[in-house]
């Protein structure tokens, strides 16, 4: 029941609207999960290599050359990039998906309101349309029986 023939179907519209922006926020957030977790595995895997290759190359060091700077500077970049995709990672898990998690809450709970108010809303429309019905019902019977 609406309330009012241009808005019979407006509950349901603000229901669904409401529905597929939790749905996209829910979304993006499990795309943003999936983002974190590779790009930690990525920053592991890295830095596992570039361990392995800093036991071998430590054994392996008696001779410095132009190659062997190269890969040193090319080993020690990677450790960087790796740590940098770390923090990059932790702070988008701490930042930006919180705050997304904490924006699907409040879009729930403001849901949830919405439907209570609505159903608030209805409850008082109804009983003042069962008022005047009977109000309506009490005058024709005292025009029957009551004529003037």
């Amino acid at each position: 029941m609406g309330f009012g023939s241009d808005l019979k179907n407006s509950h349901e519209a603000v229901l669904k609207l409401q529905d597929w922006e939790l749905r996209l926020l829910e979304t993006v957030k499990k795309f943003m999960a999936l983002r974190i977790k590779s790009d930690k595995e990525y920053a592991s895997t890295l830095q596992n290599l570039c361990n392995q290759v800093d036991k071998e190359s430590t054994l392996q060091m008696n001779y410095v050359s132009n190659v062997s700077k190269s890969w040193l500077l090319m080993i020690q970049q990677t450790e960087q990039l790796s740590r940098i995709m770390k923090a990059h990672a932790e702070d988008l898990n701490s930042g930006p998906l919180h705050r997304l998690t904490m924006m699907i809450k409040d879009k729930q709970q403001v849901k949830k309101s919405y439907i209570g108010v609505h159903q608030q809303i209805e409850a008082e429309m109804i009983k003042v349309c069962l008022s005047i019905l009977e109000f309506n019902l009490i005058l024709k019977f005292a025009e029957i029986f009551y004529p003037v």
